[in-house]
């Protein structure tokens, strides 16, 4: 790697960047032009700076120094291995400190600028001139003063933030995208066993709906798919082979349009497959798992349970005649070996890294069969209850229907799935493709382009087909396919000596198609027709961060726009042989301004806030058209907009302690699905925006040689209040001559709890433990009937999250660090609130409530690194093979059992 590297400028103050604020106040940004600024760079360095920086092994110390003082690091690796620093602690300057990090190494330093170069006079910094003259050092490290690693970033900063790690992701994949996020507190992923390899984030309850932005390096590709009376999943597709981290916000943010939070998915980089010290890099990865079957046509799982009855009086002399029956088939248990090899995956990424050029490209294959469920739990069996009177329909109307069972037999398990039971329709295949390259100019300019390939065939089915015990999983003959195509354009100004530009501009489209087998098949349709439609969404956005000093203390201000605009259609073939199924033709657009500001007066107190300003556009291009007087069908249009305001306070009253407020007020215009027309949902133009006021309370700690001389202890603790006012939700509603479902507003919905994060390390060994604990979850039709209950008929019926979650996660590192063995313990509760409001809708539940049982999951896994260019990793998921229903599903259906995994990656 040659060293001519670019200096990054040091931040206004680290402890402002150390906040990493959430929000900030428009008047104070006004209150800020009219005062006496000194507006230029912060380049000057303190005489002397507090630094407390603990004993370890000497590069960490040094990275940890650059932070402090606000300069580059630029080192050999092998100049520092093996060797340790004694503790630094103290004002002083940042000479004194240097020269007590380096006493006894034989090392000595040289500062230019704002770079800190650490050199060995035993002349062992071997260097090579290449045929143009410039120097290429041996393998070296480079760190950028004022940074935090985006692990820690989260105990750093003054907000509810959440980061997953490449490594994380790794090691704790599950069988689906969505199980990346679990040990993340506050935050889940639903439909993960049913919904085609796609991801559909909840934080803290709420999902959906543009709720929760989700991006992949900034841009969208979601897709709402219609689940039969089961309501809709939410679908964002992602290859986590692909992925270089996960931020994640939760809450508001004046920046973004998610009213629950945001998630914004990295993928990788050049830089994270190039070696240090060298030009180009290559990585090969391929792997196996086991624990699945080859899909077979017409299967059919768990018990067909058919109990014989009668109504009216009881006649017992003919009771005989009445018998039961139970069928079943051995087809579908079929389990292979525990390390048998049935699925497998493959990636291969490349990369170049130069001076002003970085390019990469990646493809991704992976394959896998329906996976089968756990054998330890609670799955189907068979119960003979006897005699019983057993309501059969019109349950919940004056006069039910009632018959008389001389025998009656029942499903006693979760889902209609036996004990490692082939589970149907999960089969997955997925392709992707990454390509990138960036191209960086003088001054910190700099301009990148990107695209994202991902096409998926999947095993799905509507949801409402598997929502009881008493229905039946059939393997299907078709498969849901996905083909989805992203490109994005960023451009980057970030000049050296100007703290006032820091310039971002981004504009991104997708291209999404989903088809999926229709339910009736017309006679003249093609016989692999599949219905769907097709998505177009563009976006753009445009910001700057601002960094200024005045006599009245320190700003930070951040302010820009953004627009997006979402335009869905069915294909023709769908129009034309999918009748039954009216899906949406509609177009939505959103167009934002916002601006932040972070005061620092004095170096203990931030005040924050921001104010957004949002304004949505939707317009309803259904050619079915209903003319009625009560109701709005194909004809909708839909304008609404509004601010929303941000408030926040941190104190820093010592060393290694945050305490935050933060307020919000943020509005939610209806998204596409909410504003445009389709089977079975009229829209409701009367139906306002929802706003949440959100309050949230926190504080942060890192403690230093909190037990041992080099240890460090991290600890994150939160309190969330949201009161979500005009919550857009779904109800049966009755005309005058007819009943539909509608959107419409109930008067709140509120979400309350409590979340902890800690992370204890020493030496090799750390610890993450991650809960959540929910005080309230209810909704309120009416301001005066508010319930710790779901709405019938509401999508909101299978979004309720558990009412607490526990995780923890153990590491330890071996053999000089080439091994390193650890584990997840992680325990799900039960449902945070209950399900009811029969008698506000007058109708059936519509919309079934999918059950899950409290159950605990048990991940291990093993990484090896052979030698610089191969690491082996194997891992166990499930290792109790524990059988149990995921939270936030739309279908009665486990999870998988027991599965093992082991991958051989190479980086050349």
């Amino acid at each position: 790697m040659q060293a001519i590297i670019k200096a990054k400028k040091r931040s206004l103050s680290q402890h402002a960047q150390k906040a990493g604020l959430l929000a900030s106040v428009a008047f104070i940004a006004v209150l800020g032009t009219g005062l006496p600024m000194i507006a230029h760079a912060q380049t000057t360095v303190s005489q002397t700076i507090s630094f407390n920086i603990r004993a370890q092994n000497l590069g960490s110390a040094l990275a940890g120094f650059a932070d402090r003082a606000g300069l580059k690091l630029l080192m050999r690796s092998d100049m520092v291995s093996g060797k340790t620093s004694p503790a630094v602690q103290g004002t002083m300057t940042r000479e004194q400190a240097l020269g007590r990090l380096l006493s006894g190494s034989g090392l000595n330093y040289s500062i230019q600028g704002t770079t800190l170069t650490i050199h060995d006079p035993a002349g062992n910094a071997q260097s090579v001139v290449a045929p143009d003259g410039t120097v290429t050092l041996n393998t070296i490290t480079v760190t950028n003063g004022g940074s935090i690693a985006a692990a820690e970033a989260p105990y750093h900063t003054a907000a509810p933030t959440s980061y997953i790690s490449e490594q994380t992701i790794e090691r704790f994949r599950g069988a689906s995208p969505a199980d990346i996020f679990r040990g993340t507190p506050g935050v889940m992923s639903g439909e993960a066993r049913n919904g085609a390899g796609a991801i559909d984030v909840n934080i803290r309850g709420m999902q959906g709906m543009g709720r929760v932005a989700t991006t992949i390096d900034g841009a969208e590709n979601a897709i709402n798919v219609y689940q039969g009376y089961q309501g809709i999943s939410n679908r964002t597709f992602v290859d986590p082979d692909f992925l270089g981290g996960i931020d994640i916000q939760k809450g508001s943010d004046a920046a973004s349009s998610g009213i629950a939070g945001t998630v914004a998915m990295r993928t990788i980089e050049a830089g994270d497959i190039v070696k240090e010290g060298n030009r180009f890099g290559l990585r090969v990865k391929g792997g196996f798992g086991t624990n699945s079957s080859k899909p077979e046509e017409g299967n059919v799982a768990g018990y067909e349970i058919i109990n014989s009855g009668y109504p009216g009086d009881l006649q017992p002399e003919f009771d005989h005649l009445y018998v039961p029956s139970v069928k079943s088939s051995d087809d579908t248990m079929n389990r292979p070996a525990f390390l048998k090899a049935t699925n497998g995956s493959g990636s291969i990424v490349a990369a170049m890294q130069d001076e002003n050029i970085e390019l990469l490209a990646g493809y991704a294959y992976r394959e896998r069969g329906n996976y089968h469920a756990g054998k330890n739990g609670p799955a189907a069996g068979i119960a003979n209850l006897g005699g019983m009177s057993v309501c059969r329909f019109l349950c919940n109307l004056p006069n039910p229907e009632y018959r008389w069972y001389p025998q009656y037999i029942e499903n006693t398990g979760l889902a209609n799935y036996r004990p490692g039971e082939q589970v149907l329709n999960t089969q997955m295949a997925t392709k992707s493709l990454l390509l990138k390259g960036k191209v960086m100019f003088g001054d910190g300019h700099s301009i990148q382009l990107g695209y994202t390939g991902f096409e998926s065939k999947a095993g799905t089915f509507k949801a409402n087909a598997l929502s009881t015990l008493g229905q039946q999983a059939r393997q299907q003959r078709l498969t849901t396919d996905i083909e989805a195509h992203t490109g994005t354009f960023k451009y980057r100004w970030d000049p050296e000596e100007n703290d006032l530009i820091n310039l971002k501009a981004n504009l991104w489209g997708t291209k999404l198609k989903q088809r999926n087998p229709t339910d009736w098949l017309p006679a003249n349709a093609p016989v692999d027709f599949k219905s769907g439609p097709d998505l177009w969404t563009w976006g753009g956005d445009i910001s700057n961060r601002s960094q200024f000093t005045t006599a009245y203390g320190d700003f930070d201000m951040t302010y820009g726009a953004s627009y997006k605009e979402e335009d869905t259609k069915p294909t023709e073939g769908t129009r034309k042989w999918d009748t039954f199924l009216d899906l949406r033709d509609g177009t939505r657009k959103e167009a934002a301004a916002y601006i932040k500001t972070a005061y620092k007066p004095v170096d203990w107190l931030t005040v924050n806030g921001g104010l957004r300003y949002s304004h949505m556009w939707s317009r309803d291009r259904s050619r079915t058209k209903y003319v009625h007087p009560d109701m709005v069908y194909g004809k909708a249009r839909f304008k609404q907009g509004g601010f929303s305001p941000s408030l926040g306070v941190t104190v820093e009253p010592f060393d290694g302690a945050q305490f935050y407020t933060n307020y919000s007020s943020t509005l939610r215009a209806p998204s596409i699905m909410e504003a445009v027309s389709a089977f079975n949902m009229t829209v409701n133009e009367d139906a306002k925006a929802e706003r949440s006021n959100n309050w949230e309370i926190g504080a942060n700690f890192i403690q230093d040689d909190l037990i041992t001389g080099t240890d460090r202890a991290m600890l994150k603790l939160g309190y969330f209040n949201w009161d979500v006012k005009d919550y857009i939700a779904r109800e049966f509603h009755r005309y005058a001559n007819s009943a539909n479902v509608r959107i419409f507003n109930i008067d709140r919905a509120r979400f309350s709890g409590l979340e902890m994060s800690a992370n204890y390390a020493l030496g090799g060994f750390e610890a993450t433990l991650a809960a959540n604990y929910y005080l309230n979850v209810e909704f309120c039709r009416t301001a005066e009937t508010c319930e710790n209950k779901s709405l019938y008929a509401d999508y909101a019926t299978n979004h309720v999250p558990p009412k607490y979650g526990i995780d923890l996660t153990l590491t330890q590192k071996l053999l000089d660090d080439a091994l390193t063995v650890g584990g997840r313990i992680s325990y799900t509760a039960s449902r945070a609130s209950g399900h009811g409001d029969v008698t506000g809708q007058g109708m059936s539940q519509f919309i079934t409530m999918i059950n899950w049982q409290p159950y605990t999951l048990i991940d291990v896994f093993a990484e090896y690194k052979i030698n610089d260019t191969y690491t082996a990793s194997v891992r166990v998921e499930n290792l109790t093979d524990r059988f149990y229903v995921d939270p936030l599903s739309l279908a009665q259906q486990p999870g998988p059992g027991r599965t093992f995994y082991a991958s051989l990656t190479a980086n050349f």
